[in-house]
């Protein structure tokens, strides 16, 4: 199946009545470069503002299959969840990564935060737009940053998030917008989700 057409039954998709339910977002990144990789699901710091962030229905699922609701934490905007890290050696892990086999416990369910990494949502650095990033520190993003192919996942993310079932539940789930990362490569404006939450999303001097 070609991008184009890849694209236009994420389009149908997004135009369901509940895009959780079908966790189907084409991955750039190869899954054998994910499970050599030693940089994601992994945190400097256990309440780092960069923890996955769950709907609500992304969180039920996530309880419903496997992980306890005690490892989540309420989010400020009133409706999602965020993950508690735990310990691991010297850093912190998402519990639903097992360090063992390198991959996530609720794969299959983890949520559009974690879908579309190495992209980000994020504010820009005045706080007045919604963007989207590429985070470098991904190996596999660092080095095809500028290929094509990646510029063309970044509109079909892009796409994706501006659908108008995305846009609405992002706006009910606003901690889904990250704060500005300068480390974070900005490749698109996010216009339609800029417009519906823009007077909502916390200013910029808020603590991340």
């Amino acid at each position: 199946m070609t991008l184009l057409n890849e694209q236009s039954s994420l389009t149908k998709i997004s135009r369901g009545t509940d895009y959780e339910q079908h966790p189907t977002l084409k991955q750039i990144v190869p899954g054998h470069t994910c499970l050599s990789c030693d940089v994601c699901c992994r945190f400097l710091d256990q309440q780092s503002h960069l923890a996955p962030i769950f709907t609500k229905e992304e969180f039920d699922k996530a309880v419903q299959v496997r992980l306890s609701a005690g490892l989540f934490q309420n989010s400020r905007d009133g409706s999602s969840r965020q993950i508690r890290l735990k310990p691991y050696r010297d850093l912190f892990i998402c519990p639903a990564f097992d360090p063992n086999t390198q991959q996530c416990t609720i794969y299959e369910h983890r949520p559009l935060d974690c879908q579309i990494y190495p992209l980000a949502i994020m504010r820009d650095i005045d706080g007045q737009k919604v963007v989207l990033g590429i985070d470098p520190i991904c190996p596999f993003a660092e080095a095809k940053i500028q290929t094509q192919s990646f510029q063309h996942y970044a509109d079909y993310i892009s796409s994706f998030l501006e659908s108008e079932i995305v846009v609405n539940r992002i706006a009910q789930n606003r901690d889904l917008i990250g704060c500005f990362q300068e480390n974070v490569v900005v490749v698109r404006q996010l216009t339609k989700l800029t417009e519906k939450v823009v007077a909502k999303i916390a200013p910029p001097t808020d603590p991340c």
